[in-house]
C-alpha cells in the first residue's frame, strides 16, 4: 500500500477530530492526536522543543517505515497559533517540518466554517471568540501559501460527514 500522510488542521470547533477518525476508520490508517495538544498550541509550554526534536524524529520514522498516518493537528497549527497569539516559536523548525512532510507527499486538510458566530470553545471561551476563530482560518490560508505541502480547504458548515469524507477522498487520491 502506498504511504499516505494526512494532516487535519483548522480553527477550533470545525470537526477535525470527528472527520479524521472517520477517515481513519475507512482507510484503516491510524490517527494520532497529541493528548497535550490544547495546552501546547495555545500556550508556549515546551512545544518549541517538540518542533525542534520530536517532529524531525517523527518524519524520520515515517520515512524509514513507510507507515501511513493521519495527524489531528501538526506543524501548520503551531505557526497559526503562535502568530495569532503573538507567542514565541521556532519558525525555522516549522518549515523544516513542512519540507520533511512535503517530501513524503503529505496532504493537509483545513476544516473551516463560513461563519464562526455562536461557537464557544468550552476550554477557552474568552480567548477563542468568533473573531479569533476567523483570524485563525485566515492564518491557515496564509500558511498554505508558504507551505510545500498540498492543501485542501474543506467547508464544514453543513456538518455532512459523508460529503466531507468524499471530498477528502477525492483530494488525497489526486496524483
Amino acid at each position: 500500500m502506498e504511504q499516505k500522510i494526512i494532516v487535519f488542521a483548522g480553527p477550533d470547533k470545525c470537526g477535525k477530530t470527528e472527520i479524521s477518525r472517520e477517515l481513519s476508520r475507512r482507510l484503516n490508517i491510524p490517527t494520532f492526536k497529541a493528548s497535550t495538544e490544547k495546552g501546547k498550541f495555545r500556550n508556549e509550554e515546551d512545544f518549541i522543543l517538540e518542533m525542534q526534536y520530536a517532529d524531525p524524529r517523527m518524519i524520520d520514522i515515517l520515512r524509514q517505515t513507510g507507515y501511513s498516518l493521519i495527524l489531528d493537528r501538526a506543524w501548520p497549527c503551531e505557526w497559526v497559533y503562535s502568530t495569532a497569539f503573538s507567542r514565541e516559536t521556532d519558525g525555522e523548525a516549522i518549515f523544516v517540518s513542512d519540507k520533511g512532510f512535503a517530501s513524503m507527499g503529505t496532504k493537509v486538510v483545513i476544516c473551516y466554517r463560513t461563519c464562526y458566530n455562536g461557537l464557544v470553545d468550552e476550554d477557552a471561551p474568552d480567548r477563542l471568540t468568533p473573531n479569533v476563530l476567523s483570524k485563525l482560518e485566515q492564518l491557515y490560508r496564509s500558511f498554505a501559501q508558504m507551505s510545500a505541502c498540498d492543501f485542501y480547504f474543506l467547508n464544514v458548515d453543513d456538518e455532512d460527514l459523508e460529503r466531507e469524507i468524499n471530498e477528502i477522498m477525492s483530494f488525497i487520491n489526486e496524483e
